[in-house]
């Protein structure tokens, strides 16, 4: 090894596991996350921003020769955004507006790291469920060369200044002659499903689910006016249909805020293709009352979570949804999470996919 190859060992070993102690701390944030907690959040993260930015500082200066550039670039921007989410914590001042720009910042450091999940693993460990993360057998297949073939994460018009598009997860093992269980996740409003999906990657990643994140045709999905969003989250799942052996006995809509919302107006429909709902932190939307659907929920498997400290949904609305889907027959499954705020549940992700796939 040269004096050059020692240093960027060095550099590397230094920077990633500070980037993923803090990666996993900012989950931890985003957990806790309530307008009345940003001071103790951000007395939380700083000392995990300090030790990070000073690995960074060291690992900036270092040259990479060009065929490990491409890896160390996405190093350095994932430690980029990562940073950026500690500081939009920590200098936020009480604004719960840069709060939520932080949240989407770690969902930025993830898609910038996730490329790099093969050449160490470490960073493939970080992309598993943690009973998971010393599964061998796992990660060998997760290793596996197999060009030409669809797999991976795939955009299609998706771009964050775009609306309308969808991201897809096909894990990088799914046998693709198997029917596959299909996750369909649905962001909050003003969201994006291209950051929405990392809500949901690590577990897909992890089981062996199709992963499709979808964004809406405009700020948030089709709650008031006209339907947009149904026939094209449709034809999004008959074009993963065409392409990958789908199980149709195991296609989840799940969603968060709007999202959650919108999975229950969406999934209470005459001949709906969702065979399980599981909205977190959205309401039963007066509508389906109104308009008769909330007939369809007779027999349906739905898992609704809401967070008892929730402050723009007081969990006094899950009750009375929880109320109207009994009495209409349907399969209910009810979690108050004690002291959760309005963010997302990401520890019952999975008890959810235990019901939805048990």
């Amino acid at each position: 090894m040269t004096s050059n190859d020692d240093d960027l060992l060095a550099g590397i070993t230094e920077l990633a596991p500070r980037l993923l102690t803090t990666m996993e701390a900012f989950e931890q944030v985003q957990r806790n996350m309530h307008p009345s907690r940003l001071d103790q959040l951000a007395e939380f993260i700083s000392p995990f921003a300090a030790d990070l930015t000073q690995a960074f500082d060291t690992f900036q200066a270092l040259a990479f020769p060009e065929h490990i550039a491409k890896f160390g670039q996405h190093l350095t921007e994932a430690t980029t955004y990562s940073l950026r989410a500690c500081d939009g914590i920590i200098n936020s001042g009480g604004d719960t507006l840069a709060a939520m720009k932080a949240m989407r910042a770690q969902t930025r450091a993830q898609e910038k790291l996730y490329p790099t999940a093969n050449i160490l693993t470490p960073i493939s460990q970080y992309f598993l469920e943690l009973p998971q993360r010393d599964d061998q057998g796992l990660l060998e297949k997760l290793n596996v060369d197999r060009p030409g073939e669809k797999i991976g994460i795939l955009n299609a018009d998706n771009e964050r200044d775009t609306r309308g598009g969808f991201s897809l997860y096909i894990p990088e093992y799914l046998d693709s002659s198997q029917p596959a269980p299909l996750v369909i996740a649905l962001h909050g409003g003003t969201g994006h499903g291209r950051d929405f999906m990392w809500s949901w990657l690590r577990e897909a990643r992890t089981r062996g689910f199709m992963l499709l994140s979808p964004t809406s045709q405009q700020d948030t999905w089709s709650l008031m006016g006209e339907e947009l969003d149904l026939p094209i989250l449709l034809r999004m799942v008959e074009f993963v249909a065409k392409d990958f052996a789908l199980d149709r006995q195991h296609i989840l809509l799940t969603g968060m805020s709007d999202g959650g919302t919108y999975t229950l107006l969406a999934g209470l429909q005459e001949e709906s293709p969702f065979t399980h709902l599981a909205p977190f932190s959205g309401v039963l939307h007066p509508e389906i009352s109104m308009n008769g659907d909330i007939k369809y929920a007779r027999d349906r498997n739905i898992y609704l979570v809401h967070g008892t400290h929730d402050w723009m949904f007081p969990i006094e609305t899950a009750y009375m949804a929880q109320a109207e889907l009994e009495a209409a027959g349907a399969n209910l499954t009810f979690r108050p999470i004690e002291e959760l705020s309005h963010t997302y549940a990401r520890t019952e992700n999975p008890a959810v996919l235990d019901w939805f796939l048990g």
